[in-house]
């Protein structure tokens, strides 16, 4: 007998409407994705989360939300066994053909699913992954179906883009047509209520100034300068994040890291 949960209930038009978009609109974001996450931008905030989970060679990983696959990529290369789910068919498509590109010796299993509501067992996973995936879910449930899906001790890690970096604030005001209606970008209270359900918790600030450096990623020739400059950027910002704490709240994007 199923049972009534009106919180979950509430979700289904938005979720449909997420869905939606995604078959239809995502492709619009393709190259703007590309820009800001290409490697080596985005090497600290994946690296730290890996560390943070701890895995080991033939050990099972869920990518909740894995989007088109950058990361599903670099967990296969790191030999361990990966569930990559995303709400988004057309997405997954993408995800694919970047393991059958890059890795396909690689042991990838793709699951079109709603983040908020997988189909596994309880306590299926000890290490869960998610980049970008939190701020298009609801915090509760998303939180509940993640501390459900961990087994004992299991650990997760999600990096999301926050909601008070003055200049990604100014560009979602002007793009709107790039997202979804009812994703938001989340704040550091958000990210540390959803830290609550979980035994133990972390998180960690990335990105303040850095974002100066895509400038030069802009120019023809200027892919070297920007690699130079986001590496010493983000020394920078990692000052003034441990000197100045209230900038802690500017920050780009925030990596919360949660054990049950």
């Amino acid at each position: 007998m199923s049972h009534f949960n009106p919180a979950k209930d509430s979700r289904k038009a938005v979720i449909a409407s997420e869905l939606a978009w995604h078959e239809q609109e995502a492709n619009r974001r393709f190259s703007l994705d590309n820009f800001l996450y290409a490697p080596p931008a985005f090497d600290q905030v994946v690296q730290s989360s890996f560390a943070y989970l701890q895995m080991q060679p033939g050990e099972l990983v869920l990518d909740m939300g894995c989007g088109e696959g950058k990361e599903t990529l670099q967990l296969a290369q790191q030999a361990v066994l990966v569930v990559s789910t995303d709400l988004s068919y057309q997405q997954l498509c993408r995800a694919r053909q970047l393991i059958q590109e890059f890795a396909p010796d690689a042991k990838v299993c793709f699951v079109q699913a709603n983040a908020e509501e997988l189909p596994f067992a309880s306590a299926s996973f000890r290490m869960i992954y998610g980049k970008a995936i939190l701020h298009h879910l609801d915090i509760d449930l998303s939180a509940q179906e993640i501390k459900r899906l961990l087994s004992e001790k299991g650990r997760a890690t999600f990096a999301e883009p926050m909601a008070h970096h003055p200049l990604f604030w100014l560009a979602r005001q002007l793009t709107p047509r790039l997202r979804t209606r009812d994703e938001h970008p989340l704040t550091f209270r958000e990210l540390r209520h959803f830290s609550t359900y979980f035994y133990r918790s972390e998180v960690e600030e990335h990105f303040l100034l850095t974002p100066m450096s895509y400038l030069f990623r802009l120019l023809p020739q200027g892919e070297s300068i920007f690699r130079r400059l986001h590496a010493v950027l983000q020394q920078i910002d990692r000052r003034l994040f441990d000197v100045f704490s209230l900038l802690q709240e500017l920050a780009w994007y925030g990596v919360v890291k949660v054990e049950k």
